[in-house]
C-alpha cells in the first residue's frame, strides 16, 4: 500500500507561494510559521524534491515547484468546489440569472418556460435579453445562452437542445409563380440571409440519393428572424430558416415551403454555459428542467 498523502500540505504550500514568505502564509492561514516551515519540508520529503528556493527575505518556487503548484491549485480548487456543491445541493435556488436567447426561439420557447419556472422557484430573478446578434457570454456575463445552429469551436460548454433542418420558404404566390422542382431552380431567385448564417455558407439539398447545391442570389441581409418572414411574406422571394421556427407560418398559410421532398442542412438548438463547470443551484436546475421541457 502506498503511503498516505497529506493533502493539507497543498495548501500550506499555495498559500506560501502566493505570499512569498512563511510568515505571510502563516498570516493567510491563521496559524503558525513554525506549523507551515515543518509542513513545508515534510512535503518536500513527500515528493522527493526541492519545491522552493528560500532566501532570508523571500521564498521562490523551483522550476519543479512551479509546475506542482498549478497542479495543487487546481487541485484546491475543485475540492472547494466540491464542498459548495454538496452544500448547495439542497438548498432552494435563488439568485440572479442572466440568460440571452435569439428573438424568435426567445418569444416562442424560452420566454414561456420562464414563467412556468419562476412559478416554481419565485426566488430566482431572471433577465433575459433577447437577440438575433451572437454575444459573447464571458464578456457580456452571462449564465446562459441559447445558440440555434452550428456552434464554432469554444471553451464553453454545450449541450444540445433539440434538432432542426433548414427549410426554403417563400410566400403563395411566389410558390405558384415559381414551380420549383430542384434547388438549381432557385439559382437566380432573390433570397433572404440572415446574418446569422455566414455568406458563404453552402446549401445542400439530396433527395434520392441525389446531390445538389443551393447557389443563392442574396437581395438582402436581415439579423432578426420576425422581419425575414415578414419580409418573405410580402415580396417575390424566399429564405432559408429553421424548421420549428416557421410551424405556425406554414400551417395558417401565410408561407410555403419550397421543395418539400428535400432534405438539407441538420442543426441544433444549444444551450450554452461558459467554461467553469461550477455552476449555481439555480442554473443547474433551469437547465436541467429546460433540457426536458423545451421541445419543438
Amino acid at each position: 500500500m502506498g503511503k498516505r498523502l497529506n493533502f493539507n500540505r497543498l495548501a500550506h504550500f499555495v498559500a506560501t507561494v502566493e505570499a512569498g514568505t512563511i510568515t505571510g502564509a502563516a498570516t493567510a492561514l491563521g496559524i503558525s510559521k513554525a506549523v507551515v516551515s515543518k509542513q513545508l519540508q515534510l512535503l518536500e520529503e513527500d515528493v522527493g524534491t526541492p519545491l522552493l528556493l528560500r532566501n532570508t527575505r523571500h521564498l521562490q518556487p523551483t522550476e519543479a515547484g512551479r509546475v506542482f503548484y498549478r497542479d495543487a491549485k487546481s487541485a484546491l480548487t475543485q475540492a472547494n468546489n466540491a464542498y459548495e456543491r454538496i452544500q448547495d445541493r439542497d438548498k432552494t435556488p435563488k439568485g440572479v440569472l442572466r440568460i440571452t436567447a435569439p428573438v424568435d426561439f426567445g418569444v416562442s420557447y424560452v420566454a414561456p418556460f420562464v414563467a412556468r419556472f419562476q412559478d416554481t422557484y419565485p426566488d430566482v430573478t431572471i433577465d433575459l435579453h433577447l437577440t438575433d446578434g451572437l454575444v459573447d457570454i464571458i464578456e457580456d456575463r452571462y449564465d446562459l445562452a441559447f445558440r440555434i445552429g452550428w456552434l464554432s469551436d469554444s471553451s464553453n460548454l454545450a449541450r444540445k437542445l433539440l434538432d432542426f433542418e433548414v427549410i426554403a420558404v417563400c410566400s403563395p404566390s411566389t410558390e405558384r409563380r415559381l414551380n420549383v422542382k430542384d434547388p438549381e431552380d432557385l439559382a437566380t431567385v432573390p433570397f433572404v440571409r440572415s446574418a446569422a448564417f455566414p455568406e458563404n455558407t453552402e446549401w445542400v439539398f439530396e433527395k434520392n440519393g441525389r446531390r445538389q447545391v443551393l447557389s443563392t442570389h442574396t437581395v438582402s441581409t436581415m439579423n432578426i428572424t420576425l422581419a425575414m418572414r415578414a419580409n418573405v411574406a410580402e415580396g417575390f422571394c424566399y429564405t432559408l430558416l429553421p424548421d420549428f421556427l416557421l410551424k405556425e407560418d406554414l400551417k395558417q398559410g401565410c408561407l410555403k415551403q419550397l421543395l418539400p421532398d428535400w432534405s438539407s442542412r441538420a442543426g441544433g438548438v444549444y444551450t450554452v454555459t461558459p467554461p467553469s463547470r461550477v455552476r449555481s443551484n439555480a442554473l443547474q436546475r433551469f437547465l436541467d428542467i429546460a433540457h426536458k421541457e423545451i421541445r419543438k
